[in-house]
């Protein structure tokens, strides 16, 4: 009876350590997505489309990127711009900070309804009218430290959920 006691151990200890591992395999993650932001911008008689390609942060729907705006939707970019913001439900918030031209800011605009936006640009009121994201790719991190790691560390990428588990 005494020699079966450290086999019955050994065998719980070796079962205990085996059920995490199982456990923890396919686990859906918190991932970057990258994606397209299309907003249509009319003032006065004229209109410009600002294209932007964004990063957005699973833990707080929060995102930024950088864009380019063609005047009435077409040609050339007539200037760059980055954008900070977040994602609701059914809305956006976001702001601009153009390479030249003006500055842009919505607050929970839904998408695909003109919202007047705030603007540097003073000939005219500006309406901006956002489409949903378009969702392009996602990241691939198999957990938290490898987000970590390849972020070089620091208290950023430490309070970050991408790489945890989803709940």
């Amino acid at each position: 009876m005494r020699k079966l006691i450290p086999a019955a151990v050994s065998i719980a200890a070796i079962a205990a350590l085996a059920v995490p591992a199982l456990a923890s395999a396919d686990v859906a993650r918190y991932q970057t997505e990258t994606g397209t932001l299309t907003a249509h911008v009319a003032y006065g008689d004229q209109s410009s489309v600002h294209t932007y390609k964004v990063t957005i942060n699973p833990c707080d729907n929060t995102f930024s990127g950088k864009g380019e705006v063609t005047a009435n939707g077409a040609g050339p970019a007539v200037w760059t711009e980055s954008i900070t913001g977040s994602f609701g439900d059914s809305t956006v918030s976001f702001a601009t900070v153009p390479n030249a031209g003006a500055t842009f800011k919505v607050t929970n605009a839904p998408y695909g309804t003109s919202t007047i936006a705030e603007s540097t640009w003073t000939q005219n009121i500006v309406e901006m009218r956002a489409s949903k994201p378009v969702i392009t790719g996602t990241s691939d991190y198999k957990n938290h430290g490898d987000f970590v790691s390849s972020q070089g560390g620091g208290d950023d990428a430490a309070h970050s959920c991408i790489g945890m588990p989803i709940h």
